[in-house]
């Protein structure tokens, strides 16, 4: 009985794990660059990317030098002729990569994810023409840009959340950013799963195909 409460605590554990996300969030405004914050974080875990969490000073320890032992004469190993291995041809490997590819991204797009929090950019520049054809730039660029991650991948931002304004009273563009990009452990687990079922397919592939060529050979002489 004790064994399958154990049993049942390993499985909670990693159920419990495997449910935790994944997320890098950048939070980042041009008018305070220094005050630029990206983190990763895991579960409860945060780890700082920018700016680095300080390191602790190690200390020092006296290093002991120790007495020089004499050298023996070391008898030289034969070196035994090497088997050659089995050269993949551009066209397999193509193949192989390209498999692992589409499931990934299949994968990828379903379960990736994109929080935002807000996106606000106040177009400036010295002319008000040029800060009229920066606008309408940006408009249709955000708006393509929109369009696509839409359809290829969760996106959870508020009505608002995306500002493009345009200031003729300033010289200077200027933007503030707080995003967050995340994905859950258990799908990232079974990305790596997938690509690693195509590679043992294409490798149990290559090896039947070696034994077969090699019987023939031994049938033809």
């Amino acid at each position: 009985m004790i064994a399958l409460y154990i049993i049942a605590g390993i499985v909670a554990f990693f159920a419990l794990l495997l449910s935790f996300n994944i997320s890098v969030r950048v939070i980042f405004n041009s008018s305070e660059k220094e005050e630029m914050n990206i983190y990763a974080k895991i579960g409860f875990y945060k780890i700082h990317i920018i700016p680095a969490k300080p390191k602790k000073e190690k200390k020092t320890k006296k290093i002991r030098k120790k007495r020089e032992k004499p050298v023996k004469a070391v008898k030289e190993k034969k070196e035994k002729p090497k088997e050659e291995k089995k050269k993949y041809n551009i066209p397999e490997i193509f193949g192989v990569v390209k498999d692992i590819g589409a499931v990934f991204l299949k994968r990828f797009k379903k379960h990736f994810k994109v929080k935002i929090y807000n996106i606000n950019v106040i177009l400036a520049s010295e002319e008000a023409e040029k800060t009229a054809v920066l606008y309408g730039a940006a408009i249709q660029s955000a708006y393509y840009l929109c369009e696509f991650l839409d359809q290829n991948f969760k996106i959870n931002k508020k009505r608002d959340s995306i500002k493009i304004i345009p200031d003729f009273s300033k010289n200077q563009t200027s933007f503030d950013i707080n995003i967050k990009f995340y994905m859950r452990l258990s799908h990232i687990f079974g990305l790596g799963l997938a690509s690693l079922f195509k590679i043992l397919g294409f490798w149990g592939k290559s090896k039947k195909a070696e034994i077969k060529s090699a019987g023939d050979i031994k049938n033809a002489i």
